[in-house]
């Protein structure tokens, strides 16, 4: 079966269990499909971002220069 045409004419036979599995079939693919689309962030591999400039500093440095605007 390579077209729809031979697909629809194949379908009109089906039992209704057949249907019913051919139903969940098309489902689950199709959600398979949408599913695969775009990458995940963990399907990356680790980024090397070279030597740290500077030390980033304690929690309360971060808060304080949040505060202050700086940053």
């Amino acid at each position: 079966m390579s077209t729809l045409a031979d697909v629809e004419a194949a379908v009109v036979r089906f039992s209704a269990e057949e249907l019913a599995e051919l139903e969940q079939f098309v489902r689950r693919t199709r959600l398979e499909k949408l599913q695969g689309k775009g990458q995940s962030a963990l399907d990356l591999d680790p980024l090397d971002l070279g030597q740290m400039l500077q030390p980033i500093g304690t929690r309360s440095e971060w808060y304080t220069e949040m505060l202050e605007g700086r940053g």
